[in-house]
């Protein structure tokens, strides 16, 4: 049964671990910060460097099923702290490592702590807050990406001024380790998780309802088309673009792409109030999906001399569109109870999350395959404007085929009985 009465405790505890969720992406989006002064430091092509993405969004993607099945089962707090721990540690790793390899390492346990930071609190919002607030508070949850547009160019700040990468990263777990203390003094302080579930046939019906359910996947497909593809420019691959095509500068490049987080944390908060019934929130996708296909065609295939601003509108539109992950993630809200939202929300974002890894090898791939054969003096790969545009029309194809998939299954309702 869900409560209509929100405490002001489990508001905070909701705060908490959007907080979590805001650093654990901040990590996740470190290496787009310092393409350049990485592949310096380890000397590694883009194919090596698509690595830190591939190997965190594996990890990070993997283990939401275990993790959200976990969390229905020994409660929020356990999960968090525990999973926090090893996210601080595998940023010191691979901030500090010695070689490439350590360095994987590092990101691989980054994966593994950030893990189950989404799911936590979107369960706390699905278990906890009436049906009427969730989508707003998916929404707001998903605006701590927000950390992305502060962070990144602080982090790239604090590089340049110190001529040293590593530094700006230590500042980052510095950070991570005041939010995990806040986390152990003030998340669920009193014993207030559920005792653990026997593994009833119940229970198993209910997992295998999650499983064979094709709205589940539809919804997840719906991330892959919209958010995952914004994200794959953000989180990588946008400041290189940027700097190839448009001759833009180092950090110049990077605080337009903050504009795509900008972007989506608008979106994150205004699309479920726009589309807030289930046709609407197909429509929402729709919409999303067109605008996405229209606007990464004219930056992938546009004139190499688009003004600034003209760059900048259309970089905080790809945000916008890209935000409609938030209507994926409430109509699976929907459809889950208190014993099974941490399984039904993990399933989604595991199945949406092994998208961004395999868009970001594509991209390293491609740029690798397409390779035109210039190197810099220090015997990096340079890549051209073209190679860029072959990697980063796969995307475009995603898309389209998120849009078609919206249309075609978009007019069933789903079952919204509890």
């Amino acid at each position: 049964m869900i409560r209509n009465n929100v405490s002001r405790e489990t508001y905070l505890h909701w705060l908490l671990l959007a907080l979590f969720f805001a650093y654990q992406y901040l990590l996740r989006c470190c290496p787009s910060a310092f393409t350049n002064e990485i592949r310096s430091t380890f000397s590694i092509d883009a194919n090596q460097f698509a690595n830190f993405g591939v190997v965190c969004m594996l990890a990070y993607s993997v283990l939401q099923i275990p993790f959200g099945i976990a969390m229905d089962r020994i409660g929020i707090r356990s999960m968090v702290l525990f999973s926090f721990a090893v996210c601080l540690i595998g940023q010191y790793l691979f901030t500090n490592a010695s070689s490439y390899e350590m360095a994987l390492w590092g990101r691989i346990l980054t994966g593994v702590g950030g893990a189950p930071a989404y799911m936590s609190a979107l369960k706390l919002v699905a278990d906890t807050f009436p049906q009427k607030l969730r989508g707003i508070f998916i929404g707001i949850t998903g605006m701590f990406t927000l950390s992305t547009v502060v962070g990144n160019p602080w982090l790239k700040k604090i590089c340049l001024e110190q001529h040293d990468w590593r530094v700006a990263a230590n500042h980052l777990t510095y950070l991570g380790a005041i939010i995990f203390f806040l986390c152990c003094w003030f998340l669920f302080p009193k014993k207030s998780s559920p005792s653990p579930h026997s593994c009833s046939p119940r229970f198993r019906e209910t997992v295998a309802s999650v499983v064979m359910n094709g709205k589940v996947y539809l919804y997840a497909f719906f991330i892959i088309g919209t958010n995952i593809v914004a994200m794959t420019l953000a989180e990588l691959w946008g400041p290189s673009f940027l700097m190839t095509k448009y001759r833009l500068g180092e950090q110049a490049a990077v605080n337009v792409t903050q504009l795509i987080s900008i972007g989506m944390v608008l979106g994150e908060l205004f699309l479920p109030i726009f589309f807030v019934t289930y046709t609407k929130m197909i429509i929402g996708v729709r919409l999303c999906c067109a605008g996405l296909i229209i606007l990464f065609s004219i930056l992938i295939d546009g004139s190499h001399w688009l003004d600034l601003p003209f760059l900048q509108v259309m970089l905080f539109l790809i945000g916008w569109f890209g935000a409609a992950d938030v209507l994926a993630f409430t109509l699976g809200a929907h459809l889950s109870t208190p014993q099974t939202s941490g399984f039904l929300i993990s399933w989604i974002n595991c199945i949406g999350m092994l998208g961004e890894p395999c868009l970001q090898k594509w991209v390293g791939f491609s740029l690798d395959h397409h390779w035109s054969g210039s190197m810099n003096p220090q015997g990096l790969r340079m890549y051209q404007t073209a190679d860029y545009e072959f990697a980063l029309r796969f995307l475009v194809i995603v898309m389209i085929l998120c849009f078609l998939c919206s249309y075609a299954k978009g007019r069933k309702r789903p079952d919204d009985s509890r």
